[in-house]
């Protein structure tokens, strides 16, 4: 990426960080745990529905969110998680 006209860089560039197939310990724990609550939702919302059928739908858009909250961020965990750049024009 080129920086804007008449804008030069702040400072040096960082060197690039090692690609890794699998992420460090620590994300990829939390990334396994964060998959575990979003099936844990899918499935209680699964349960749910077959339960008590109508009465479960003030549950349903709950436990669908937290499902896909829970899988995005198990997603981000999982892949390396997410990097930010500094630079002004960013």
């Amino acid at each position: 990426m080129r920086p804007p006209e008449g804008h030069g860089l702040p400072h040096d560039q960082a060197p690039p960080e090692p690609r890794r197939l699998i992420p460090e310990r620590p994300m990829l724990v939390r990334g396994l745990a964060l998959l575990a609550v979003a099936a844990a939702a899918v499935f209680a919302l699964g349960g749910a529905v077959q339960k008590v059928g109508w009465l479960a739908v003030p549950l349903a858009p709950v436990l669908a969110l937290t499902a896909a909250l829970a899988a995005w961020s198990a997603a981000i965990n999982l892949t390396g998680g997410e990097r930010f750049d500094d630079h002004p024009w960013v």
